[in-house]
């Protein structure tokens, strides 16, 4: 599994602005070129250039585990929809004042944390659509999972303030090893900065080299 250091759309947080599976990672249609050519190389997939809500923030408007994504039926418009459809993602539209998926769950294919923001039927639909175990409940003491936590299949990074007994639960239940860690120099809310598949891992480019080691470290345990 490779790592390396990224930019999007010249920003280092790279899940804000991406939705990242084994075969595709959407991206704003601004994205340079290199940033492009980053991605490709380092997590073998293709870039597909979209906007959602008419943002470039893919990864606020989007959640999901693989292939299936959800996003609030206001904030999506039908060509974009049909973009994400056309690349095999089965999309989910939800009915919610909330519409920042993104920052409000945190999930992979075995379980999905969400924030208590959230109301209860945005919840069964989501339990529905996945198929997978999801509990609303606070994240380092915040109703932010999806920025606290970033997770795929193979693992996760969660704030560095968890709690060992929290951490524990959470790498039982995601079922993938993690490491309490920032990134871009300091940042808690890790889940804003990475992305990745089986293939690889890109963070923020102001990570620095101390806690590209201990990232690393993880990933040397996964191999």
């Amino acid at each position: 599994m490779r790592l390396d250091r990224s930019t999007i759309c010249n920003t280092p947080f790279l899940n804000i602005y991406s939705y990242c599976t084994e075969k595709i990672c959407i991206v704003p249609i601004a994205i340079q070129p290199k940033e492009e050519r980053k991605i490709e190389d380092t997590l073998n997939v293709k870039v597909v250039k979209a906007s959602i809500n008419h943002s470039p923030l893919v990864g606020v408007y989007l959640c999901g585990a693989g292939e299936r994504v959800i996003a609030e039926k206001n904030s999506i418009y039908p060509e974009e929809i049909e973009l994400l459809e056309k690349e095999g993602l089965k999309v989910k539209l939800l009915v919610s004042q909330n519409n920042a998926f993104g920052n409000l769950v945190a999930m992979n294919s075995n379980y999905a944390i969400a924030s208590q923001l959230l109301p209860e039927e945005t919840i069964k639909s989501i339990k529905s659509f996945f198929n997978i175990q999801i509990e609303q409940r606070q994240c380092i003491g915040l109703d932010l999972p999806g920025s606290s936590i970033y997770v795929n299949e193979h693992l996760f990074l969660v704030n560095p303030r968890v709690e060992p007994r929290e951490f524990n639960y959470l790498k039982k239940m995601f079922k993938a090893p993690g490491v309490a860690i920032t990134a871009n120099y300091g940042d808690l809310f890790v889940g804003n900065d990475a992305i990745g598949n089986s293939q690889g891992l890109l963070v923020g480019h102001t990570t620095s080299n101390i806690e590209m080691t201990k990232i690393d470290d993880l990933i040397v345990d996964i191999k």
